[in-house]
């Protein structure tokens, strides 16, 4: 039964192809033709493209823009807009940026309303007079104490406990607990420190702190470096030398320095 219909079918459309001359296949084969061009041209003309470009951009729908910039580039390249489409394509790229960092902030704003009261690892405290009591110096610093690392000459990668103190954005101290112990590293007269910080955009800054007492401090200068990198949140990493002595090393990360920014507003 298969066969019949398919010689059926096959006599059928010999008959309908002998009824169709060559000079008629030739005539709607070219209008075919005629009519994909007049399809092409009325979807990528260069006049088409140049008007969907204006239009797009006026509308600040710049990837639509820059799409039918670089089609009329291709499809056109003798077009004399090409050349004044290309500088519209560098103030496309710098509006777009613009656009990107206009959400980022948004998106920062956003987060930081919803987070009003989260201050991430970091609280508010007060510094105590003689007596032990609280005074109305407030100060921040981190709510647990920060795990890393030291080495010297007689010892290797040993646990090191960390507390970072901020007064203000112009006094920053740092205090590091050898051995994870509860006695800060001392210094008898002064001892210096460089310190390597990296921020959570992988800048990297080299700072200076000194040590009077029990805390390494950094000038206002620095300080305010130190602030602006915790200002960002995000990961923080810290490797820090004595001069004196290059083989004491302390390294520790603050993995996540997010909402500083909501604890230095409450300070």
């Amino acid at each position: 039964m298969k066969t019949k219909r398919f010689f059926y079918g096959l006599i059928l459309i010999t008959l309908i192809s002998s009824c169709v001359s060559q000079t008629d296949y030739d005539k709607l084969k070219a209008e075919n033709e005629k009519l994909k061009t007049d399809i092409e041209e009325c979807k990528n003309g260069a006049e088409k493209l140049i008007a969907n470009t204006e239009k797009a951009y006026s509308e600040k729908n710049f990837a639509e823009a820059r799409k039918n910039i670089e089609l009329l580039a291709q499809k056109h390249p003798e077009s004399p807009k090409n050349n004044e489409f290309s500088s519209l394509l560098k103030t496309i790229d710098s509006l777009e940026l613009q656009e990107q960092k206009k959400k980022e902030a948004e998106e920062k704003e956003r987060k930081r309303l919803e987070n009003l009261n989260n201050s991430g690892i970091w609280s508010v405290q007060f510094y105590v007079d003689d007596f032990g009591e609280p005074t109305k110096q407030g100060y921040i610093r981190n709510t647990n104490l920060i795990s890393g690392t030291f080495s010297n000459t007689a010892t290797q990668n040993s646990d090191l406990n960390v507390k970072i103190l901020i007064t203000n954005s112009s006094d920053i101290n740092i205090m590091l607990y050898e051995y994870a112990k509860d006695n800060p590293v001392k210094a008898y007269s002064s001892d210096s420190y460089q310190v390597l910080i990296q921020d959570k955009d992988g800048n990297r800054l080299k700072l200076i702190a000194t040590n009077y007492s029990d805390r390494l401090n950094f000038d206002k200068s620095a300080s305010r470096q130190v602030h602006n990198i915790l200002m960002k949140g995000g990961t923080v990493k810290f490797k820090i030398y004595e001069i004196d002595t290059p083989t004491t090393q302390y390294d520790f990360t603050i993995d996540n320095a997010d909402f500083y920014e909501n604890a230095y507003a409450k300070l």
